[in-house]
């Protein structure tokens, strides 16, 4: 049995299915660094617990900077079926020292473990771990950025073409393949030159199906059935950060609500942008029509509460969040950016609306109230349908797979 030793701190040496075999068919080590949060964290979980553990082996190396509860909850399940090993010197922000301890390590690791299968995801840890396989034989290294840094609104245009430069030199050099969570981040990628076609592949974000609670229950898991039961609830499961733009959502709620008092809309989340988004409530009088609910691990389930699901980034990879809400058969009304568009079908399961246009993100959600009540469109099963036909958890880890293989 394969150890982990030296300064690394193992949460986690398991012994079952995927521990190694010294034969000719021995299993494939994959080794995954990551930060762990967000839609990353998630990719994580939902590879480390769904992957084939006689085909494979598993050891995840993750930042611990920014962790999320998410994340932070689902370690014991990831304990079951793979080696973790936090590496605190992971950090998003730029550091010399705390990058140099995290390439360090991650090179340390490659070293001990042997991996077949290098797999890094988000920017960051795509330059530490990429970087640390210079010298070191590593047969396959691939990459899922989850939104490249070039497409951040806060960077300024030099540093942009900066990551771009960056991105470029190691997707020629050191990757095998890039996995883009959506068509839309292929395009980037493929508009900034950063490798050939061939070398980007397509794999959407996939989650499992499960049963979940009726609107009823969901809305008393919330503490919201009290409230009129002719009550339309417009929701959102977001951090509550620049990236999803919390203020155009309350802007849109103070819109809706002038139009149809019965509109509650509902902010599950929450993040540095929090007082702000409170302040804004207080000050227009809406503390009986908006309700700010803090961050629930429940999150998932909960959506099913929601008769419209509102969402306003700036700009997405590919988010979790709409294909969760696709899967409790809810329809949406989303910025039209990269990822949000290939799961928003306009007039199938929900409507786009411009960055940063209250107006028209107020008319969207009218619409389908207004359609869901009269027309009769946006039916459960035809919004689940869309979520069954290209967004399970099972066709995301097939093609992952499927590429490791290869």
């Amino acid at each position: 049995m394969r150890e982990i030793t030296g300064d690394f701190v193992i949460v986690n040496d398991y012994r079952g299915a995927a521990s190694s075999v010294t034969t000719t068919n021995r299993k494939k080590r994959v080794l995954i660094v990551h930060e762990a949060m967000g839609g990353c964290g998630r990719n994580i979980i939902d590879i480390a617990n769904g992957i084939d553990r006689n085909k494979f082996e598993v050891t995840v190396a993750y930042g611990t900077d920014r962790i999320d509860d998410y994340y932070r909850k689902a370690i014991p399940e990831m304990q079951k079926h793979a080696t973790l090993i936090p590496i605190p010197e992971l950090t998003r922000n730029i550091s010399v020292g705390n990058d140099l301890k995290s390439w360090l390590r991650v090179r340390k690791l490659i070293k001990e473990i042997k991996p077949d299968i290098l797999h890094c995801h988000s920017s960051k840890a795509g330059i530490i771990g990429r970087a640390a396989t210079i010298g070191l034989h590593v047969p396959k290294v691939f990459y899922t950025p989850h939104a490249y840094s070039f497409q951040a609104w806060e960077f300024s245009e030099s540093k942009k073409q900066l990551f771009t430069l960056i991105e470029r030199v190691f997707s020629h050099l050191f990757t095998t393949q890039t996995f883009n969570v959506s068509a839309g981040e292929r395009d980037i990628a493929l508009q900034h030159k950063i490798d050939r076609p061939e070398k980007l592949k397509v794999v959407y974000n996939g989650i499992l199906d499960m049963a979940l609670p009726s609107r009823q229950e969901a809305l008393q898991a919330l503490g919201l059935s009290d409230l009129p039961q002719d009550a339309i609830f417009i929701g959102s499961t977001v951090r509550l950060a620049q990236q999803k733009d919390p203020m155009t959502f309350v802007r849109i709620a103070k819109t809706v609500v002038e139009h149809n008092p019965l509109a509650h809309f509902v902010c599950v989340g929450d993040g540095d942008l929090h007082d702000d988004v409170a302040h804004f409530i207080a000050d227009n009088g809406l503390a009986g029509n908006v309700h700010l609910l803090g961050y629930r691990d429940d999150a998932e389930r909960i959506v099913s509460a929601f008769d419209v699901y509102l969402l306003t980034s700036l700009y997405e990879g590919l988010p979790y969040s709409l294909v969760e809400v696709l899967r409790a058969g809810v329809p949406i009304v989303a910025t039209d950016v990269t990822g949000n568009n290939e799961v928003v079908q306009p007039g199938v399961n929900g409507y786009l609306f411009k960055v940063g246009d209250v107006e028209d993100g107020a008319r969207q959600v009218e619409r389908i109230i207004s359609e869901r009540s009269h027309d009769g469109k946006f039916s459960y099963d035809v919004i689940r349908g869309t979520y069954l036909d290209k967004f399970t958890s099972q066709q995301m880890l097939d093609s992952v797979m499927g590429s490791y293989l290869s």
